[in-house]
């Protein structure tokens, strides 16, 4: 029995061994840090989906843009500018003692919840006007292989 026991055990060490060298962590750099957006973005050049972070964001210059890009690029920041003050509203209500003892706990949930889906919507509208007002590629190669192209 102990002889079974014991090469299981001995089994059980080389395959973590085995594993721990083959599939080693990815190093810290290629981890998302606090901020980095890990959504998937497409890249302009190939398509592929990739999270932005680890990405190359560009902004697209002014004169490439139309008339209609730069109306709706004005519209959405009109729009972000309009949800950061609303939400900076709520932030300012939370942190007053006397209006929150004003308040009901179902106001509090829906204030919440209000508060929830103002984020969501700042962040839906900042995707939106990156898109927009940027390019994105999976590295460097696809943004020098890009403006090559478009020199052509």
């Amino acid at each position: 029995m102990f002889a079974f026991v014991f090469t299981l055990i001995v089994i059980w060490l080389a395959m973590w061994a085995f594993f721990k060298f083959m599939y080693p962590k990815p190093p810290k750099e290629f981890m998302p840090k606090k901020g980095d957006i890990i959504t998937p973005r497409d890249c302009d050049y190939c398509g592929y989906p990739l999270a932005e972070y680890r990405g190359v964001t560009e902004a697209i210059p002014q004169a490439q843009l139309t008339q209609a890009d730069q109306t709706q690029v004005a519209e959405l920041t009109t729009e972000v500018e309009a949800i950061r003050q609303q939400i900076l509203a709520y932030e300012t209500n939370v942190k007053d003692k006397t209006h929150q003892k004003g308040l009901t706990r179902q106001q509090k949930k829906q204030a919440s919840a209000q508060y929830e889906q103002l984020q969501k919507q700042l962040f839906e509208k900042n995707q939106q006007l990156k898109k927009m007002s940027s390019w994105f590629f999976c590295n460097y190669d696809h943004q020098t292989d890009f403006h090559a192209n478009r020199a052509k």
